[in-house]
């Protein structure tokens, strides 16, 4: 058994050329027993629509076996409007609940099992204790979509809003690709993201969808 993770950039692998940008699998390993195999074939800038275009879920199923289980969370590229390359939009009957429902039925032919993640919220402050919803319909979608195929879903998009509005616009910083001039080589003009994860971010999405996922498998 293995665990197959399908997503973008808040899940992608990153190097050294990147650092300190982490996606959250990254540090997935540190809550599974030694030897856990896990596969991540997130990539930057990936839709559910590009990503399966460009045939990368072609290479999922590839390694896709029976007993494995998948986590898919798409959203922030999907929402693009303005590239159509990429653009599903998250009404009912819409392409990204389409996509989503493609996905897990697919993978279900191999025996595999999937769950659906909503995204890992931006961190967009309306005030010091109160994060804006940057994401729209789309959390919503994937949560219907799971009901409708009976799947499981996490929603990371409520479970970081909470963890973050908690810590307030100041410290939750810290988690996010938000720093200023000659901190990292990698960006010695400093970088104001309020989309990617730096390693404590990585962590904290890591706990946050572990014990939700602890919590899942004891009902």
């Amino acid at each position: 058994m293995k665990l197959l993770c399908l997503g973008d950039s808040i899940m992608q692998y990153n190097d050294w050329t990147t650092y300190p940008q982490t996606g959250w699998v990254q540090l997935l390993d540190r809550f599974f027993v030694p030897g856990f195999k896990i596969l991540n074939f997130a990539r930057n800038g990936r839709s559910t629509k590009s990503f399966i275009e460009e045939g990368r879920f072609d290479k999922v199923l590839q390694n896709a076996e029976k007993g494995d289980f998948a986590i898919i969370q798409f959203a922030h590229n999907d929402e693009k409007i303005q590239d159509s390359s990429r653009y599903t939009g998250p009404e009912k009957d819409g392409q990204f609940r389409k996509n989503l429902e493609f996905m897990v039925n697919e993978l279900k032919k191999r025996g595999v099992n999937s769950i659906l993640l909503t995204p890992v919220t931006r961190l967009i402050f309306d005030t010091e204790l109160t994060i804006k919803n940057s994401h729209g319909d789309y959390p919503e979608a994937i949560k219907e979509t799971a009901e409708k195929i009976n799947i499981p879903c996490i929603d990371l998009t409520t479970l970081s809003v909470k963890y973050f509005e908690s810590k307030g616009q100041h410290v939750s910083r810290r988690y996010f690709m938000n720093f200023g001039e000659g901190v990292y080589e990698n960006f010695p003009d400093g970088k104001n993201d309020n989309s990617h994860l730096r390693a404590d971010g990585a962590y904290v999405i890591c706990r946050l969808f572990v014990s939700e996922l602890l919590r899942l498998t004891e009902k």
